[in-house]
């Protein structure tokens, strides 16, 4: 009998409890039987769809909320977790008061986090190698709205931030990173985020920074880093940018104290001299400020404080281990063992002859 056929007996029914079921609701049972068929036989992506008729049929929410699950349910089992992850998402939004909206949301996050891992669709059925892009970051944004504070959230927002990185989102990566530090302080992706935001900080800076705010920001956060974990592997890093960050400021301070020298403002220009002489007195920058001092104000007497240059990480050196096999000889250092045409010429021979040659000429 035809779907459409059965679904007009069906609203013409009347049900024991006493009302009378809805053309839509009829016409969405009719298709959810149709799709629970299909999953018995194992076409769980057809299943879906029709499990997705259903939905679109239905009036009453019940039908709705039921056909819904049922279509993430098939879709998982047909392997296409994006569409399973956009049937989730329909719930969450529509419906959070009528699901396990905890375990709907942790089943998103599992879904994202495979696609974090390189995990990728089919973009068609019928071409299964061609893959579908990098949902990732959609996905995790998605997530990160419904469950700001989940226990997965620290370690969303981290690897959220490293996506946004990767797609050159900076101010968001910024965010994200703060977000993590502010929030969680005392969980363990909190380090991975102070390193990463001393990380772009110091980035910005080095690539100009008209007001110093990034050089300032990249100084407190490497200071902290410094402080709070002196005996890490990475405090070498943190101490070489610190390092860096100062003579970025010292060069900012003295190439404006230049300016108004040039303008003929040499009260102010002193200003900013004296500033960086007592903000970075050990930093070669410094040098050059009381050289420019000196010819404003020749009564200035340096300081004669013997600077030193930038901290640079000392890394240790090994020797590289020998190769426990052969070596392959490539083909010019083998003698003309290996250059050899199929027919042997003797081109061996005459090489050698050659070489002794040139030995006896030096």
């Amino acid at each position: 009998m035809d779907k459409r056929v059965k679904a007009i007996f069906l609203a013409a029914g009347v049900f024991s409890c006493g009302f009378v079921l809805s053309a839509g609701d009829a016409e969405s049972r009719v298709a959810f039987d149709q799709a629970t068929a299909q999953e018995k036989a194992g076409n769980y992506k057809g299943a879906a769809e029709d499990y997705l008729a259903a939905e679109h049929w239905a009036d009453d929410p019940v039908l709705k909320v039921n056909a819904l699950q049922h279509a993430a349910t098939a879709y998982k089992k047909a392997n296409l977790l994006y569409k399973e992850f956009e049937r989730l998402e329909s719930l969450l939004n529509a419906f959070p008061s009528s699901i396990d909206f905890a375990g709907t949301v942790q089943r998103e996050y599992e879904i994202a986090t495979l696609f974090y891992q390189g995990r990728r669709d089919p973009a068609l059925s019928w071409m299964p190698w061609i893959k579908d892009k990098d949902r990732a970051l959609e996905t995790f944004e998605a997530v990160l709205k419904h469950a700001p504070f989940a226990k997965f959230a620290p370690e969303m927002r981290l690897r959220l931030g490293k996506l946004y990185i990767e797609e050159n989102k900076i101010d968001e990566a910024l965010r994200v990173f703060r977000d993590i530090i502010k929030m969680y302080p005392k969980s363990e992706e909190v380090k991975y985020a102070e390193f990463e935001l001393a990380n772009i900080l110091i980035q910005k800076a080095r690539r100009g920074d008209g007001d110093g705010t990034y050089v300032r920001q990249a100084q407190d956060a490497l200071k902290k880093i410094i402080e709070k974990y002196p005996k890490d592997s990475e405090v070498g890093w943190a101490k070489e940018n610190l390092a860096v960050a100062e003579e970025i400021s010292a060069k900012r301070l003295y190439g404006i104290a230049k300016f108004y020298h040039r303008m003929d403002r040499d009260e102010a220009a002193q200003v900013y001299l004296n500033d960086l002489i007592r903000t970075y007195p050990e930093n070669k920058v410094s040098d050059d400020a009381e050289d420019l001092l000196w010819k404003m104000n020749q009564d200035y007497k340096p300081t004669q404080i013997e600077r030193k240059d930038n901290f640079i990480v000392q890394y240790t050196t090994e020797q590289m281990p020998l190769e426990k096999d052969k070596i392959m000889i490539v083909p010019e250092n083998s003698n003309g063992k290996w250059m050899l045409p199929i027919e042997d010429l003797g081109l061996g021979g005459k090489i050698e002859v050659e070489k002794q040659k040139d030995e006896k000429g030096k």
